[in-house]
Order: structure tokens, then C-alpha cells, then sequence
């Protein structure tokens, strides 16, 4: 099985209200360890003041490791779901775009959201030929076959 992604950037922002140090925690708990945190200083719409978290993975190692974290800590039947909306989610430079609610990762779970106020995921799919369709096929094989192994696993667990 192939892993079909080559870099991720992963993000999110902690508003005035929220613990900072927490939003870092949460968003640190899915990264691996050698990727770095980029943190800036923000200005929301009424001149509130929020702190951006912007990390960046372009090893391949890293990368799986990053997979590797989120799909451990997705909730049961979210790889379902990302499966489900991948036509919807990944674009014309194949990049898959997922967000994840920041209240559960705080908590030590992923759960899909359409909020903005979320950890971005933008996965870049190493689709031959750079096509939409191309990435779309190549990442749902991977998470299919993935789900495969595990329930296989699973079954030699018995």
C-alpha cells in the first residue's frame, strides 16, 4: 500500500477567550515531535488579538507518522467519513482539505467539522499524474486498503 501523501500543513489559531497553552497541547498531540510549531500574532475582525499556530511536514517519515497519530485518534466511523467527502474535500492541486473540531482534539479525539474554528489539515496527495481525479482514487485506495488491514488484523487479534 502506497502512501499517497508527500507534505501537510497543519494549523489552527487560539482566540483572546481560549487557553492558548492548550490549543498549542491539542495541536502538538497530532504532530510528531521533530516538526516544529510556527506560532504569529493576529488581529481578528473587531482588533481582538489571536495567535496563529502554523506547523509544516515534508519529510516522508514524518508525514506517516502525522497519519499514523490522526487516524489513531479519530473517533469510530471518522475514516468512514473522510472517505465519504474526499471528492468534496481535495482540489486541482490535490490537496486534501480536512478540519478537525479543536474542543475534541483538546480532548484526545478527532471529529470532522465544517467550522472555521478547527485544526486545518491541507494534505498534499503525490497524485502521477497531478490530477484531481488521480489524488481522489489514490487516497481513498489507501485508506480503504488501510481499513482492510486493520480489520484483518483485528480478526488475527481473536
Amino acid at each position: 500500500m502506497e502512501f499517497p501523501f508527500s507534505s501537510a500543513v497543519v494549523s489552527t489559531h487560539a482566540h483572546a477567550t481560549e487557553n492558548e497553552q492548550r490549543v498549542l497541547e491539542a495541536l502538538r498531540a497530532l504532530l510528531p515531535g521533530a516538526v516544529e510549531v510556527q506560532h504569529s500574532k493576529l488581529k481578528g475582525h473587531h482588533g481582538n488579538p489571536i495567535i496563529g499556530f502554523d506547523a509544516r511536514v515534508n519529510r516522508k517519515k514524518l508525514m506517516r507518522e502525522l497519519w499514523e497519530r490522526v487516524v489513531a485518534k479519530l473517533r469510530v466511523g471518522e475514516l468512514d467519513n473522510i472517505r465519504s467527502i474526499l471528492p468534496t474535500r481535495v482540489d486541482d492541486s490535490c490537496c486534501l482539505y480536512l478540519r478537525f473540531d479543536k474542543q475534541f482534539a483538546y480532548r484526545g479525539e478527532l471529529v470532522l467539522t465544517d467550522s472555521g474554528d478547527a485544526i486545518h489539515f491541507k494534505l498534499k496527495a503525490a497524485a502521477f499524474p497531478a490530477k484531481r481525479d488521480v489524488a481522489i482514487r489514490l487516497v481513498e485506495k489507501f485508506i480503504r486498503e488501510g481499513q482492510e488491514d486493520e480489520r484483518e488484523a483485528q480478526v488475527h487479534r481473536v
